[in-house]
């Protein structure tokens, strides 16, 4: 049997008993840079430790008053560079685009970005200005419009996946973007115009016009 264990400070997680098909569906995601959902909470491989152990079944009367994974530990063996391995092998790992293709690295680049993004706002609400910030951090070499647009392109897919919804607003970008007034959800007809309207990306008057949250 697998016991997994999730950790990303302050939170951790466990599962016990687990089969190699209940395991592989958490594995396969995580090994292509996915974040994966487990215990009420998404977990994202940039943010947070995996680990994989092998051993015996444990009795449920073994697994109360959180010591469970310790039990685990005392009978089992540490497999989860094998298994995150063997799930790379089969495919699961990030597909590397093949050099010289320009869009296959743009889109594995927003990929990434949209997964940091999720990360921070799982935390609070912040401006677009935010992913605008973050991907010129990831891209120093490029210029403004260049990470203006991977920015987009992030924001864009998470929308997609309904992972976010944008929300006209008023936050003090000052202090981080963590404010909520309870602002109007941008309609699904009005996120095009919203993402192409410069104004929407830059802060006014010390408040960002529209913000991003989890959907």
């Amino acid at each position: 049997m697998y016991h997994l264990e999730m950790r990303q400070f302050p939170h951790n997680m466990c599962r016990f008993n687990m089969s190699s098909e209940e395991v592989l569906a958490v594995v396969e995601p995580w090994a292509n840079d996915r974040w994966v959902e487990l215990g009420e909470r998404r977990w994202s491989p940039h943010q947070a430790k995996m680990t994989i152990i092998e051993g015996p079944r444990i009795p449920v009367e073994q697994l109360t008053m959180g010591r469970g994974w310790r039990q685990a530990q005392r009978h089992a063996t540490d497999v989860t560079e094998r298994v995150l391995a063997e799930a790379r092998a089969r495919g699961g790992g990030v597909r590397q685009a093949p050099p010289g293709d320009a869009p296959a690295q743009a889109g594995l680049l927003a990929d990434s970005l949209g997964l940091e993004l999720i990360a921070m706002l799982d935390e609070r609400p912040a401006p677009l200005l935010r992913a605008w910030t973050l991907a010129g951090a990831r891209c120093p070499d490029r210029s403004a419009s260049e990470s203006l647009e991977l920015a987009e392109q992030a924001v864009r897919s998470l929308l997609r996946s309904h992972l976010i919804v944008l929300v006209r607003a008023g936050v003090d970008t000052r202090e981080g973007g963590a404010g909520d007034d309870g602002g109007r959800e941008v309609p699904e007809a009005e996120l095009d115009a919203v993402l192409r309207a410069v104004g929407s990306w830059a802060a006014q008057d010390g408040t960002a016009p529209v913000r991003m949250r989890r959907a």
